[in-house]
């Protein structure tokens, strides 16, 4: 079995769920949620198939968002 957690001398490092790669146990490497280290590590949680569905509709709704700039002297009403 492998050990979820080694220390080293750089320091303690987990062993993430997703990629069985060893990172350092810190919030630069892993989110943590009330004080506890959650898995899988940062870059494994951004490729989840659910993350890079909900960033691609994040980009979707901003673009429609954008505002029109239209020239001053041009109105949107017919001639009025």
């Amino acid at each position: 079995m492998v050990a979820k957690v080694i220390c080293t001398e750089l320091g303690t490092e987990r062993r993430c769920t997703k990629c069985n790669e060893y990172w350092p146990e810190d919030s630069e490497f892993f989110y943590t949620s009330g004080g506890k280290i959650q898995q899988p590590c940062k870059a494994c949680y951004c490729e989840l198939p659910s993350r890079k569905a909900r960033k691609a509709n994040q980009v979707k709704v901003q673009r429609i968002k954008l505002p029109l700039h239209l020239p001053a002297n041009i109105s949107l009403r017919a001639n009025a």
